[in-house]
């Protein structure tokens, strides 16, 4: 996206809670509304210093987006990767996260073998892109539709409808395949498209995914404020038993903002053409 181009002007509620069997909280999130960047991640239930993995996960994707995010102005997309910059930059971050949680675990007794799931949200411009290691996952609202935006990267096959979990093979349940930290490197899925105002994001850990459904998500994040749809959310999981962290974050695409360049085009067809063109 060039400088003074049409861009999106966007607003978020976010919260987390240890929930109703956890004496410790391992989510963390990070939200920018000036970086356009949304962070949550979940530190690996049942394995050590899950609290220092997700930590680290949200500073490690703070800190790349910050050092690269004016780099993705105007510059074409890398050869040969498939990816836009702004994409390339998101996956980069998440390596970079990882390689923090993975030193960090190889250099500490009390932090080997902790891990993080992530999952992100990066507008740009009039764009978006996703990405996601781990089950934590990202809901796109448009219009009257939800889509999952994200790729689950467990062997559950458990699902909630009309509030129930549905059964899943045994053994099975939040078994992830893919998470940070525990390898040197680490692959991420990624989405990328276009975003239009009204447009609605939501990123959650599985504390709320496994017991609130979609249907609910979209019902929440759609006809309630976003500070409302968090709270409803996570107080919905807590009732039916809160046995995980619940973490939510809410995105709204509120409209589009004016460069300096439109802006300029403003006032001056607003002279020529007055009773015409709107501020």
């Amino acid at each position: 996206m060039r400088k003074g181009l049409m861009t999106m002007d966007v607003e978020n509620a976010a919260l987390t809670d240890v929930g109703c069997r956890r004496h410790r909280n391992e989510d963390a999130f990070f939200v920018s509304d000036e970086m356009k960047l949304y962070v949550v991640s979940d530190g690996m239930g049942g394995h050590r210093a899950g609290d220092v993995a997700s930590r680290l996960v949200v500073e490690g994707m703070r800190e790349y987006i910050h050092r690269v995010k004016d780099r993705a102005d105007g510059q074409d997309s890398p050869v040969g990767s498939g990816l836009s910059r702004e994409a390339s930059h998101l996956v980069d971050a998440i390596g970079h996260a990882n390689r923090k949680v993975w030193h960090a675990a190889r250099n500490a007794s009390d932090c080997e073998g902790m891990g993080a799931t992530v999952s992100a949200v990066w507008i740009r411009g009039t764009t978006f892109v996703a990405a996601n290691v781990g089950d934590s996952p990202v809901y796109c609202i448009h219009g009257e539709t939800i889509e999952l935006v994200s790729v689950p990267h467990n062997l559950s096959n458990g699902k909630m409808i009309n509030g129930e979990e549905q059964p899943e093979p045994k053994g099975l349940k939040n078994i992830l395949t893919r998470a940070v930290g525990i390898r040197e490197r680490v692959v991420a899925d990624v989405c990328e498209s276009q975003c239009y105002p009204g447009d609605r994001f939501v990123l959650c850990s599985d504390g709320l995914s496994n017991r609130v459904s979609e249907e609910e998500i979209f019902q929440a994040a759609r006809n309630l404020s976003l500070r409302e749809a968090t709270r409803t959310l996570v107080e919905l999981a807590k009732a039916r038993g809160g046995d995980d962290n619940i973490t939510v974050v809410v995105v709204k695409v509120c409209g589009r903002e004016r460069g300096p360049f439109s802006g300029w085009m403003t006032r001056v067809l607003g002279r020529l053409l007055p009773g015409v063109m709107k501020g």
